[in-house]
């Protein structure tokens, strides 16, 4: 992936919190159970995570014949683009832990050791003390709608974009779509006439704040003002 970006790039632990704070949908993966749940989790400022009323009594009668009131679980989320591409699965990231009851509610509050974050070919681990301190990108909820419009309403700022890639990564792409967006830049894709890609990152002048400073981050790039 080239780069042109001054301001940096999100780290594995903003990268962990961007993608459960973005997320709608996990798998919950016990030792006798395998659950997906679809808006029926939230997550706190310091990037908790609670399952609130889960279909089934499987957690809750593990939970319950577990010794010490945990459960060791793994939680699973996809990072999926949301535009059209050949592969639109950015990200693979679980969560690895145990899982326990909240006072507040039916919920159950997992209990976060590490994390595993699969993307670009690799996998990193992240440790709870990163993910604690880590804060998800200010864009993350915003991202989906914004990256769509951009896709399908300005494509002429897609292509005005595009002539900032070096020469040779253009003249091998039959197309290109807009893949990536955080406040420190946008990544475009480069699909090849086969099912080879490039990815080209365009850092913004400056970090974006809110979703309302996107569209001066990329006017700023294809201008010139960077």
């Amino acid at each position: 992936m080239y780069a042109h970006a001054r301001d940096g790039e999100p780290t594995p632990a903003q990268r962990v919190r961007s993608v459960v704070e973005a997320a709608d949908s996990l798998t919950v993966t016990t030792d006798g159970h395998s659950i997906g749940l679809v808006g029926l989790h939230t997550v706190d400022a310091s990037g908790g995570l609670t399952l609130h009323d889960p279909p089934g009594e499987h957690l809750g009668a593990e939970l319950d014949a577990s010794l010490g009131g945990t459960l060791p679980a793994v939680v699973e989320f996809t990072d999926v683009a949301p535009v059209h591409l050949r592969d639109r699965v950015r990200a693979r990231l679980s969560l690895h832990g145990w899982l326990g009851t909240t006072a507040a509610d039916r919920g159950l509050h997992l209990h976060t050791e590490y994390a595993v974050l699969a993307e670009h070919g690799r996998s990193r681990r992240v440790g709870v003390d990163e993910l604690v301190t880590a804060q998800p990108d200010p864009l993350a909820r915003a991202e989906a709608e914004l990256l769509s419009h951009l896709d399908s309403a300005h494509e002429d700022m897609v292509r005005a974009l595009a002539r900032l890639a070096p020469a040779d990564v253009r003249a091998a792409a039959v197309r290109v779509r807009p893949a990536r967006l955080d406040q420190y830049g946008i990544t475009l894709r480069f699909e090849h006439a086969g099912r080879s890609h490039q990815e080209v990152r365009l850092g913004f002048g400056k970090v974006v704040r809110y979703p309302e400073e996107v569209g001066e981050g990329i006017r700023g790039l294809v201008v010139g003002r960077v």
